[in-house]
């Protein structure tokens, strides 16, 4: 999502999970650690935003990091769910409450998030976000849980496959190059091509929702968003017979998505892992 364009998010089920190996008073760690100085800082944040919350997290994930899917917000929610358990162990976890710890830790991975990553996370739903305020045309059920943040429903199910290009990129640092990149009508066209999707998801029209794919995917690649890889990547799923594809996140590398219909989706994540590429999910 940029400059207040539209943005559509669904939830990647078991890309992180974790367990309190100890309870200690020394502070918040992390086994294996991450010497981020990222991760550090949110571990100081969260100790003040939970106090008495001391413990060490046993962590692993099925995501790379910077690959645009999520994975600080995983992060995030975890420690958050796990600093509760250890400061408040007889009371109920309050689900505002762990959503706005992991909000605030997500600042300090991206400066200014969108709140999307931390949404799907924490609520597991898909997600409808746009800034300041939802406008955008949504025929299908949906619950507002935010002036800019509705729960959503799709009419069909969207079979994807999600791959990873091998290399990361820093989601702050995307955005000022997309902003820096982007010319004035950057996100009236997001907000058309998002409109068009919503019209050939009410259709259930797999392959014209594919082509809306690689026109978004055109659009951000011209405003400095993709890499060869990932154009690589897109180019691949079409040949092996994807309805369309794109990258995801905030491009710079991390990860592409093609959509397709299921006898094609083993078609296309063979295609990937011939070229190299991984595939993270089906």
């Amino acid at each position: 999502m940029l400059d207040g364009a539209p943005a559509l998010a669904v939830p990647l089920p078991g890309a992180m999970r974790g367990r309190i190996s100890a309870v200690r008073t020394d502070g918040i760690h992390l086994n294996p650690p991450i010497g981020d100085a990222r991760v550090v800082a949110a571990l100081e944040l969260l100790g003040r935003l939970i106090p008495d919350s001391g413990f060490t997290l046993d962590w692993e994930a099925s995501v790379p990091t910077g690959a645009g899917l999520g994975a600080s917000a995983s992060l995030s929610f975890l420690l958050a769910q796990a600093a509760w358990r250890v400061a408040h162990p007889e009371a109920m976890p309050d689900p505002a409450h762990l959503a706005a710890v992991t909000h605030q830790l997500e600042h300090c991975f991206h400066g200014t998030p969108s709140g999307i990553d931390d949404a799907v996370v924490c609520l597991q739903s898909a997600v409808l976000l746009q800034r300041p305020e939802v406008s955008v045309r949504w025929p299908f059920p949906h619950a507002v849980h935010a002036a800019h943040l509705w729960l959503v429903s799709l009419p069909v199910e969207l079979p994807l496959v999600v791959g990873y290009s091998g290399s990361s990129a820093s989601t702050q640092e995307m955005i000022t190059r997309v902003k820096a990149c982007a010319g004035p009508d950057f996100a009236d066209t997001s907000g058309r091509l998002f409109d068009e999707a919503v019209r050939q998801l009410a259709c259930r029209d797999l392959d014209a929702l594919g082509q809306v794919l690689c026109h978004a995917h055109e659009h951000l690649a011209a405003a400095g968003a993709s890499t060869p890889a990932l154009d690589r990547m897109v180019q691949l799923a079409l040949a092996a017979g994807a309805s369309g594809a794109k990258l995801t996140g905030s491009g710079g590398g991390g990860c592409a998505i093609a959509l397709c219909h299921e006898d094609e989706k083993a078609t296309v994540a063979q295609a990937w892992r011939h070229a190299g590429f991984q595939v993270l999910a089906t």
